[in-house]
């Protein structure tokens, strides 16, 4: 994995929200990110399964993370979220995605959410490359 990449893990894992919840970024590489969730006490809502905003966050990451490994800063214009069944405490939660279209302006991921071998959620994002260079954020 490129030093790029790397901290690109490291940059998403250490900081506010991520590291409150404990995501971790499984894999990157180009046009591609692996990113899982523990599903804690934290994220569950009043019924006890995993709340739609956690699932949300898990895909954004997902998303954002993926723009990111082509070295350019990108953040979310817009997302769909399609939640198909319950996510169940205990159990990590994982999203990985599939690169629809990396441009020049915007990036576009479809991201998938599974507990296993269970699919709880579907979503494609829409990422808006700033003009921020990510060596800014080092």
């Amino acid at each position: 994995m490129s030093d790029a990449l790397v901290f690109l893990r490291e940059r998403q894992e250490s900081g506010g929200y991520n590291r409150l919840h404990g995501l971790r970024v499984l894999t990157v590489r180009e046009g591609y990110a692996e990113v899982c969730l523990p599903a804690g006490e934290s994220i569950l809502n009043p019924l006890g399964s995993v709340h739609g905003g956690a699932i949300y966050t898990l895909c954004d990451v997902a998303a954002g993370t993926a723009a990111a490994s082509h070295g350019r800063v990108g953040v979310t214009l817009s997302a769909n979220v399609n939640y198909l069944r319950p996510g169940l405490a205990g159990e990590a939660l994982t999203a990985s995605t599939r690169e629809i279209k990396a441009g020049r302006q915007t990036a576009v991921y479809e991201v998938e959410v599974r507990q296993q071998e269970r699919i709880l959620a579907t979503a494609v994002f829409t990422m808006y490359y700033v003009d921020y260079p990510m060596e800014k954020l080092k």
